[in-house]
């Protein structure tokens, strides 16, 4: 496969798991303030800890990113590693949604241990 067709596959499957983490802090959000959708609740709770443990394990630097700079030889700065967003918004993706996830996941958590 070549440089081209691997940074598609990178950027699609990361607009993808960055719409599978809205949907999952959508689905968090709901169940925290509602106690509804509980299963799916539980479910969702993957997206932030997986991508917590990314990050863990990387430094807190996205591993995409890291895998999208190697696939162009770029040590430093940003590499488009998604499909939409602007790099004035992808590199603040991760800082943006801390707290909002970090919120859910305890009301999560909070409303799944009173349950």
């Amino acid at each position: 496969m070549t440089t081209d067709q691997q940074l598609f596959w990178l950027r699609l499957v990361h607009t993808a798991i960055l719409a599978a983490c809205l949907a999952a802090l959508a689905v968090l959000i709901v169940f925290a303030t509602t106690g509804h959708w509980r299963m799916a609740a539980i479910w969702a709770l993957i997206a932030p800890f997986t991508i917590l443990a990314g990050l863990l394990i990387n430094r807190g630097r996205c591993v995409l990113q890291t895998r999208a700079r190697k696939l162009t030889g770029q040590p430093d700065g940003w590499v488009r590693d998604i499909f939409f967003l602007r790099e004035s918004w992808a590199v603040r993706v991760v800082r943006a949604f801390i707290l909002p996830f970090t919120l859910a996941v305890i009301g999560t958590l909070a409303r799944l241990a009173l349950a």
